[in-house]
């Protein structure tokens, strides 16, 4: 059978997949979020760990992104983490409570809280929220 052209490329992501999974801890609140995976031509692949280490452990990691009509917020929970986050989204930010820890996050417009919906799974909680039109806002 011929090589495919894309084998090495499945053989190097095979290979670093290998890699991460073989690093995590053994216990039980280890977790896979996601990786960045960089082959070059003709080298192994390489693996860069981002560990999270910010300095202030208080402070969530997560992402805001704006579309044409949704704001999507993905956030990281901490690994012990021990009450179920309580969620409350207000029109210009998103408001996230677990333990005892109180977090704030600003969106970078104005949204439909009641139209607003979250899910967690696996330590990630992604919130969709639907954007309030210009017109709505007025009033």
């Amino acid at each position: 059978m011929a090589n495919e052209p894309n084998d090495d490329v499945f053989k190097n992501l095979a290979k670093v997949m290998e890699d991460i999974i073989s690093s995590l801890p053994l216990d039980e609140n280890a977790r896979f979020v996601g990786c960045t995976i960089i082959s070059g031509h003709g080298e192994e692949p390489r693996i860069f760990q981002m560990d999270g280490q910010s300095g202030n452990e208080d402070d969530l990691e997560y992402e805001v992104m704006e579309g044409p009509e949704k704001v999507y917020v993905t956030v990281e929970l901490p690994s012990d983490v021990i009450t179920k986050p309580y969620i409350d989204i207000q029109p210009e930010f998103v408001r996230i409570c677990f333990d005892e820890s109180e977090n704030s996050i600003r969106l970078p417009c104005m949204v439909q809280a009641g139209q607003s919906v979250s899910n967690i799974k696996n330590g990630i909680l992604d919130i969709i929220c639907d954007k309030l039109e210009i017109s709505e806002a007025a009033e």
